[in-house]
């Protein structure tokens, strides 16, 4: 009898540490990130900015955020919430023009080193805590 109290014993625990993380919200830790984007000095409203983490795997968490009308944004991570873990990450944005007709694909207003991870030069660093960062300012 006291080998079956110790064995349920320790299941219990093990199926408790299982659930502990689930019910903690899970997901990665978030701090808040403000930041601004122009392009030749002028905001990049309407502009998706997006952190991929540096060295990362492909599927880590990909923070996200639109550009305001004065040039501001801040970070989602879809689907745990407001901010972005802390880590280095490689910036990727892309500007697209509205479509003009149905059968054509909009067009980056940026250059396309910008949006490409390979070749962006943009870099930032969430630390814990909130981070404003400084403005990207981009150019042709």
């Amino acid at each position: 009898m006291a080998h079956v109290v110790g064995l349920t014993a320790r299941l219990g625990a093990v199926v408790a540490a299982l659930l502990l993380p689930a019910c903690s919200g899970g997901g990665p830790k978030l701090y808040p990130v403000r930041g601004k984007v122009l392009y030749l000095d002028q905001p990049a409203e309407g502009a998706t900015v997006v952190f991929q983490l540096a060295g990362g795997s492909a599927d880590a968490p990909m923070p996200s955020g639109t550009v305001g009308a004065d040039g501001s944004f801040s970070l989602s991570t879809y689907p745990h919430g407001t901010g972005a873990p802390a880590g280095e990450y490689v910036v990727l944005i892309t500007w697209l023009a509205p479509k003009t007709d149905q059968l054509e694909n909009s067009k980056n207003k940026l250059p396309g080193r910008y949006s490409m991870a390979t070749g962006s030069p943009l870099r930032a660093t969430v630390k814990p805590g909130t981070n404003e960062l400084e403005p990207f300012r981009l150019t042709k």
